[in-house]
């Protein structure tokens, strides 16, 4: 461009999310995960096991400071690889674990329940429900086009965001939505 070459990049940061070539967002995931870890450190004296702060108090410090980080742009990058939103999933575990002084042995899917906090792919699926309503119904035609497509089927090796919207639960979500917890050992520690 004016006779000055533009060097590839391979990835970009565009209003807060990074797009990488293949859109896994692997970076932007890693970047919103460390920045959480840092609100997490310089809240920790007021979230942790030994805060006088009520429970109440500790919910709202992290849904207004942490989860916003967390869930940031969360319709684009939902439909990410199961393991990569994991690693964000484990910080939400973290602090329901310090937040209620529970001991080892206590079950994140009970944690959850008793705070009455939903799992990030939870909270992530129905914030895309959201995005996905708000934009098929908006009176921009181009809008409304971008959104108006049919996901492939699930067995496809593409996803893209609306596969979210049919994607099962996973064993944490099925574990904190289930009315009882069963005595079969779940995979839902960090």
């Amino acid at each position: 461009m004016l006779n000055a070459k533009i060097p590839w990049q391979r990835s970009y940061k565009y209003l807060g999310v990074t797009l990488d070539k293949n859109l896994h967002f692997r970076e932007h995931i890693a970047r919103v995960r460390k920045n959480a870890l840092f609100y997490t450190a310089r809240l920790g004296a007021m979230l942790g096991r030994k805060s006088k702060l009520s429970r109440r108090n500790k919910l709202t410090l992290y849904k207004m400071c942490i989860r916003t980080v967390l869930t940031y742009a969360s319709p684009v990058f939902a439909h990410a690889a199961p393991k990569a939103l994991h690693r964000l999933q484990v910080i939400q575990n973290k602090f329901c674990r310090a937040a209620t002084d529970a001991h080892w042995c206590v079950r994140n899917s009970i944690l959850h329940r008793d705070l009455e906090l939903p799992t990030l792919s939870k909270y992530m699926k129905d914030a895309s429900k959201r995005f996905f309503d708000i934009a098929g119904s908006h009176p921009n035609a181009l809008l409304r086009a971008a959104v108006d497509y049919q996901p492939p089927p699930p067995t496809h090796f593409i996803r893209r965001p609306r596969n979210v919207l049919f994607d099962p639960p996973d064993a944490l979500t099925a574990a904190v939505d289930s009315p009882t917890t069963s005595t079969t050992p779940m995979t839902d520690l960090e």
